[in-house]
């Protein structure tokens, strides 16, 4: 490990506030682009970092100087990320659109009626699956992780990820059964 980051590891565990400001200055808006990724809302994000290094500091005394700090932040990064995508729902937005709303109403309002119901059965059916299939479903298809990546980021292995992906698509087939023709 480079010797800066050996001394800036030593100070905050020490608890020295200045070396936590440049580990802070010198690392919030990588962490703030890796979890915008996660959540693609900047608000949400901003959030999640400063709740990160808030994370961090308080558990500083457990940081190991041997190994990459930046581990450890961005471990916290994502736990935080993941418990953000499992507690909230995840609602597929329907245009809010007037114009083009009334506009698609006035040619096939029964369409427009049918796909209403879809969107919300479809929501309903993934707020059934289990957490940890959910999880990965919502990685997958609303944040557009690659399932290396989703192995990557929650320590499974790539065919798990694409067992729980499998799963999901049966269940919610099975559940949506009446949409498909």
């Amino acid at each position: 490990m480079e010797t800066k980051s050996l001394i800036l590891a030593e100070q905050i565990c020490a608890g020295e506030l200045n070396a936590f400001k440049e580990f802070f200055f010198d690392n919030q808006p990588k962490v703030f682009r890796f979890l915008y990724r996660y959540t693609h809302d900047s608000d949400i994000a901003e959030d999640l970092t400063q709740e990160t290094f808030i994370n961090f500091w308080k558990a500083k005394e457990r940081l190991d100087p041997q190994r990459p700090i930046k581990y450890f932040l961005f471990r916290i990064a994502r736990n935080l990320a993941l418990n953000y995508l499992m507690r909230t729902p995840h609602v597929l937005r329907y245009s809010n659109d007037e114009d083009n709303s009334l506009i698609a109403l006035a040619k096939n309002p029964q369409l427009e009626y049918e796909r209403y119901f879809l969107m919300d059965d479809f929501q309903k059916a993934i707020d059934t699956l289990p957490e940890r299939c959910r999880a990965i479903f919502i990685l997958s298809r609303y944040h557009n992780l690659s399932y290396n990546e989703i192995a990557e980021t929650l320590e499974i292995s790539l065919q798990t990820v694409k067992n729980q992906i499998n799963k999901a698509i049966a269940i919610l087939r099975k559940k949506l059964s009446s949409y498909i023709d």
